[in-house]
């Protein structure tokens, strides 16, 4: 049998750092164990889910360099899982509930102010013919639940290792609500069986689910279930308060427009929960050879934003010319320029702003010191044929004793616009004395 992980996003809003996690440790399992990805759209809440959204999320994922050897909507599948309905109902398996909401809600309310689990009394189960048949003729609206066994659940996590849940402690799970709607618990399991998904990675809030979605498994199959679970630790902020999308700072789509490499992203999340230290590799299949399912911990791991800056910032000033260019096909930086550069860039926006810096139609600001400017103007137009221009900062220096920050952030503003940069020698030997002294004269006037 193939081996086949999968990735089931809502399309209910916009990829986040703690739902890329389960995608990118997803893929790179996948890779490792030479297993299939599938990418499964879980759009079942019709009320919530957009299609703007599933296709920002693909967007993503093809940023991460996630590909998907399979695809399908869960809202394509709807006549599949009322076939399964109808015969889980047929079997016994499922049971209608008449109960509304606020008759559920009072029942939780009142085991909770006694001490107790609120789990379903499975009042519904015990009506009379002639109690459903008044409900069935007065079209009560109802919910359709999964009778679980009165039964232990295990499994060995590959996370968290050894799993018992007592199925009398869980709640009958709903698996159509009262509109008709199904739930993300039982269309993913029709889904993972014919799928014939092997491995699923997901967050350890699913851990319940799981309980009750092993007892699906066995009981649609008729058999017990081989798919083998990974559950990691769910996130938390620098400070290990509750993560949450403001703590996870923007979306992926955010984050690539702020010109994050999307291997900033892929190494951080790889490790961020495991014994390894986050590395900065270049190269998915460098990544890959580094992960380890096994290395994840149960602690929460602390998310700082900050580290994507950090780990950004190493990538791009390992990167070779050539592999920015097969990335960057639209831009327009020389390799001279870039080898100038990309030493001080700290996104992949600052090679497109350095780009027209560094173009003939650049047009300067003013410095407000005039005197440096006039001064570097003087000694640049006193030299030969070569512009020494360390020079002539040099002789500036000397000559009006000022050095260090009120040296030379004038000059680079004049030059290029920014108080900070590489180094201001090398930028001027790239511009050319012409185009240097164009600057200077336009910046002091």
């Amino acid at each position: 049998m193939s081996l086949k992980v999968r990735f089931a996003p809502s399309p209910t809003g916009l990829l986040h750092i703690g739902n890329a996690r389960i995608a990118v440790v997803n893929s790179l399992l996948a890779q490792k164990i030479n297993a299939k990805f599938l990418l499964r759209i879980d759009d079942t809440d019709f009320s919530r889910s957009r299609r703007e959204y599933e296709e920002e999320i693909i967007k993503d994922l093809e940023w991460l360099g996630i590909k998907h050897d399979e695809f399908f909507r869960q809202s394509e599948r709807l006549d599949r899982y009322n076939e399964v309905r109808d015969n889980l109902l047929a079997s016994g398996a499922l049971y209608k509930c008449y109960e509304s909401v606020e008759e559920l809600e009072y029942k939780r309310k009142l085991a909770l102010s006694r001490g107790k689990t609120p789990v379903y009394d499975r009042a519904s189960l015990n009506l009379s013919q002639s109690e459903i048949k008044y409900h069935e003729e007065n079209r009560t609206p109802y919910c359709i639940r999964f009778k679980l066994p009165d039964a232990t659940v295990s499994w060995d996590d590959l996370v968290v290792g050894h799993v018992s849940y007592d199925l009398t402690s869980i709640s009958d799970p709903i698996i159509v609500k009262a509109d008709g709607s199904y739930l993300y618990s039982f269309c993913s399991v029709v889904d993972d069986i014919d799928s014939e998904i092997t491995h699923i990675v997901r967050g350890q809030d699913h851990l319940t689910n799981t309980a009750a979605q092993i007892s699906m498994f066995d009981h649609i199959l008729g058999c017990k279930n081989s798919i083998s679970f990974a559950h990691l630790s769910l996130l938390v902020g620098k400070d290990g308060s509750q993560f949450s999308k403001r703590i996870g700072s923007s979306s992926l789509g955010d984050l690539r427009r702020a010109g994050v490499h999307p291997m900033t992203i892929n190494n951080i999340l790889s490790t961020l929960g495991t014994s390894k230290n986050t590395q900065t590799f270049l190269a998915m299949k460098d990544l890959v050879e580094y992960f380890d399912i096994k290395s994840f911990g149960t602690n929460s791991p602390k998310f700082d934003p900050d580290m994507i800056n950090t780990i950004n910032k190493k990538i791009l000033h390992s990167m070779p010319y050539d592999m920015f260019v097969s990335e960057n096909k639209h831009s327009n930086i020389s390799e001279q320029q870039y080898n100038i550069i990309h030493g001080n860039v700290e996104n992949l926006t600052e090679y497109d702003e350095w780009s027209e810096i560094l173009s003939s139609s650049y047009k300067p600001c003013k410095s407000g010191e005039s005197d440096i400017i006039a001064s570097l103007i003087a000694e640049i137009q006193q030299q030969s044929n070569i512009c020494d221009f360390a020079a002539a900062i040099k002789n500036v220096s000397t000559k009006t004793g000022i050095s260090g920050k009120e040296l030379y952030v004038p000059i680079r503003m004049a030059i290029t616009g920014r108080e900070h940069g590489p180094n201001i020698s090398e930028i001027c030997e790239l511009l050319g004395c012409d185009e240097v002294l164009r600057r200077l004269t336009e910046s002091l006037n």
